[in-house]
């Protein structure tokens, strides 16, 4: 059945004595076979996360053998699947706190399963705590790596995602703005740029990133590098930022959730994926922010044998164009318009970028034909 992010009475249900399983270990399938069980072996449906309306990405798994389940005395909330991508988790592993605030005082932690079962399975949200308690996660959090039995746990139903779920339900928008970021005050410049430029191989990017760096450093940006700050002071920083120009990446999530109405944000596009328009649609709806998508992508460059745009693609945008949508926008000054990429930068970059990842960087199309864009992009 599709999920839907109206409200319903059984938008959170308690469980006595549910079984929360893990995947099995090194599984990678696509849709894993994991979440929660009731005691007679019945899928808890409010523990099944979707990466849109339609698509599961868990799905009932067998009832574990009695003699691998750990017993978990006291009250908990499922709190879905943790990932370890950090785009995946502020989108898809927040998606259920939104339940914190009406179980405020009944809790003892909240439990997610991992993506995947590996030595980092407790890492993972050890290293996102931070991230969690700056968004109103006031409670343990632990993820498991074998079955376990708890007491009692409340599963609350998804309220965000990618896709046809980035707007989010009420309730967790109503979450977000009363607790994202409250007790972080703003810090850093007005004007940034979220670049991706120091990010390591396989993480993409923009072809000629450092003249689009130049020129908006010519406008009064700061080159923000998010990868280098700790969790709050990224919050900070955007929450202090007036003008955010960003190609669409990951971070743009996190402005979605602390950003404010009075902020323009510019998105570049800069892969042939509907993600620019997407991060447009929850920065709106979340902040009011006039967030728009500035579309001047030329062609997109893949590693290897690669056959179309994904995570570790970089594309080639016009400079020019680009110039044109901020200049409408306000959001620079110059009347000189911006020149296009040179033959020479152009190719000395996909050198560099060919020699970081020892991989030849080809354009989309060349000795390949592109094949349809996956039904639920990565936003990193």
């Amino acid at each position: 059945m599709p999920l839907s992010l109206a409200p319903a009475d059984d938008d959170i249900v308690l469980v006595e004595n549910a079984l929360v399983v893990p995947p099995p270990p090194d599984s990678r399938s696509r849709q894993s076979l994991s979440g929660v069980l009731a005691p007679d072996g019945q899928m808890v449906g409010n523990s099944v996360s979707w990466s849109n309306t339609t698509e599961a990405v868990n799905a009932a798994p067998p009832m574990p053998d009695p003699a691998t389940v750990e017993a978990l005395p006291g009250t908990w909330m499922f709190a879905g699947i943790a990932y370890g991508h950090f785009g995946h988790f502020i989108v898809e592993s927040m998606s259920r706190i939104w339940a914190l605030g009406e179980l405020a005082g009944k809790l003892d932690g909240i439990i997610f399963t991992p993506k995947i079962v590996g030595p980092n399975v407790e890492r993972i949200v050890q290293v996102y705590t931070p991230l969690m308690q700056a968004m109103g996660v006031s409670v343990p959090a632990r993820s498991t790596a074998v079955p376990l039995q708890v007491q009692r746990l409340y599963v609350p139903r998804q309220g965000f995602g990618m896709m046809d779920l980035i707007e989010g339900s009420e309730k967790f928008r109503r979450f977000i703005t009363e607790n994202a970021g409250r007790d972080i005050a703003p810090k850093g410049p007005e004007r940034i740029y979220i670049s991706r430029s120091k990010l390591p191989a396989m993480r993409g990017g923009l072809i000629g990133e450092a003249v689009l760096e130049e020129l908006l450093i010519g406008e009064g940006y700061a080159i923000y590098h998010p990868q280098k700050e700790t969790q709050a002071d990224q919050i900070a920083q955007y929450k202090a930022a007036r003008d955010i120009i960003s190609v669409d990446c990951s971070p743009l999530h996190l402005v979605g959730y602390v950003g404010d109405s009075a902020q323009r944000v510019g998105i570049l596009t800069r892969r042939s994926m509907a993600i620019a328009e997407s991060m447009v649609r929850q920065i709106r709806t979340f902040t009011g922010a006039d967030a728009f998508e500035v579309n001047a992508l030329v062609r997109d460059w893949v590693p290897g044998n690669a056959h179309r745009a994904g995570r570790s693609s970089y594309g080639e945008i016009d400079l020019p164009r680009t110039y044109a949508a901020l200049k409408a926008k306000g959001m620079i000054a110059s009347d000189v318009p911006w020149p296009a990429l040179t033959d020479e930068q152009r190719e000395a970059d996909v050198a560099r970028i060919s020699d970081l990842h020892a991989v030849r960087f080809k354009p989309l199309g060349e000795n390949a034909q592109p094949s349809p864009a996956p039904t639920a992009p990565t936003s990193s």
